[in-house]
């Protein structure tokens, strides 16, 4: 199926409605130096002006995804203030590791198969060029601090499991219960579905997975039976006490678990680079099983010569071609930072043999911040499961949203037949093929 702009946005506004709907507060107020959101809830109609990227990159700036925009701009103005640039990343992290609202790290983070809440965190940090990553760590909220700690007091590089627990509780982290009452709910919903499988009415199986597990790693083979499956597992959520407006989402995230870092790339007006990075992993994973964040120079890597680059999205994929480390020395090579992430996603396309099958399976984002400030975001699909356009938030003096670029024109759950990788050219004609 080859999608053009107009029908790919339609697909968007059908599928993804009740997420529309059901949107918090963190991804609002992206668009600060530009007119405003028109918004029509009654016909859903949605329009937002579309940001450029200056014609000289500036300084001070950050890049992360779409997340709560306060502590955006508290960690901007550290910047410009002249802390430490890792303290600015830190202190986005931390907040959204405190805020139970945020399920994808931290407290509210969504549990393993066990029902455990398992943290990876990373940081970089470019002035004293120094690194450290935390694995499967649990019952401590600030993973990234953690990881921060391991950096600052020993000469390791990366802790994992039980041992990363003792570490943080040696030196002042407290043991908390990390689950709250709606992610506990969501677990009861999975749970719920592992005792009664959902009736499919067509599926794709991912190849990556064995034969005898292989249905349990599955996407519905198109919209209708989507939204179909979404709809039936809604009356679980519904049942588990999951309120209404994130009814939709526990569906989502029950039966198509994925990933979603935060990853926090910061620069000084003086070029020193940082980044720190935090996630509960992939919801359900098997207990111990660590993502890319904790893995230095796949989901994150820093060169203080060149910049920084973080990932999120399916570790695997990752890991197996080092995205970040590749990135960094496509730039180190004279590549800009759009370049460069799309030569990592088309090496990810190519391990997979360019099978669309397969790479239905994918979502891999890249964060790219070179150490003159200019940037990019690059995903593999233009949009995610829901239909909605890839974008990333980027502060450089001017907070705003903006659309990662990507390889394929289709979203994950659809694909896009046998389409080819797009140039960085053609999706500038998608843009403004209004």
């Amino acid at each position: 199926m080859n999608f053009t702009r107009r029908n790919f946005l339609a697909t968007a506004a059908l599928s993804s409605a009740s997420v529309a709907l059901g949107a918090s507060a963190q991804s609002d107020s992206q668009n600060d130096g530009m007119a405003p959101m028109k918004m029509d809830m009654g016909g859903m109609k949605m329009s937002r002006p579309k940001a450029k990227r200056p014609d000289v990159p500036r300084l001070p700036a950050l890049i992360c995804r779409m997340t709560n925009t306060v502590s955006v701009d508290a960690a901007y103005q550290m910047l410009v203030d002249g802390k430490d640039p890792l303290e600015a990343a830190l202190h986005l992290t931390k907040m959204q590791e405190n805020d139970p609202n945020d399920f994808t790290n931290g407290l509210g983070g969504l549990p393993n198969q066990d029902g455990e809440v398992q943290l990876d965190a990373a940081v970089w940090h470019g002035p004293s060029r120094r690194a450290a990553a935390i694995a499967s760590v649990s019952g401590i909220k600030n993973a990234s601090l953690l990881a921060q700690a391991l950096m600052q007091r020993t000469g390791y590089s990366m802790l994992s499991g039980s041992d990363a627990q003792s570490f943080a509780l040696a030196n002042g982290f407290t043991k908390e219960n990390l689950l709250t009452e709606r992610s506990r709910s969501e677990y009861a919903v999975w749970k719920q579905l592992q005792k009664n499988p959902p009736q499919l009415k067509s599926a794709i199986y991912d190849p990556n997975w064995p034969e005898t597990n292989r249905k349990s790693h599955f996407l519905s083979g198109n919209q209708k039976d989507y939204d179909f499956l979404i709809r039936d597992t809604e009356p679980l959520a519904v049942k588990a006490g999951i309120i209404p407006q994130y009814t939709w989402k526990t569906a989502s995230d029950t039966l198509f678990p994925l990933a979603d870092p935060l990853y926090v790339g910061t620069l000084t007006a003086k070029k020193e680079a940082a980044s720190a990075a935090t996630t509960s992993g992939q919801p359900w994973r098997m207990a111990g099983a660590s993502g890319d964040i904790a893995v230095l120079g796949a989901g994150t890597c820093l060169d203080p010569e060149v910049g920084s680059v973080g990932a999120t999205g399916n570790a695997e994929a990752n890991i197996r071609i080092g995205g970040a480390r590749v990135i960094l020395e496509n730039m180190r090579k004279g590549m800009s930072p759009d370049d460069a992430g799309l030569d990592a996603l088309s090496r990810i396309a190519h391990w997979y043999k360019n099978d669309m099958a397969a790479l239905k399976f994918v979502e891999v984002v890249y964060y790219i911040l070179r150490n003159d400030g200019a940037y990019s975001c690059v995903s593999l699909w233009r949009g995610d499961r829901t239909g909605h356009m890839r974008e990333f938030t980027i502060h450089d003096g001017v907070r705003r949203a903006e659309r990662c670029l990507f390889l394929y024109d289709g979203n994950v759950m659809l694909g896009c037949g046998d389409c080819k990788p797009l140039t960085p050219k053609a999706m500038h004609d998608l843009d403004t093929d209004d």
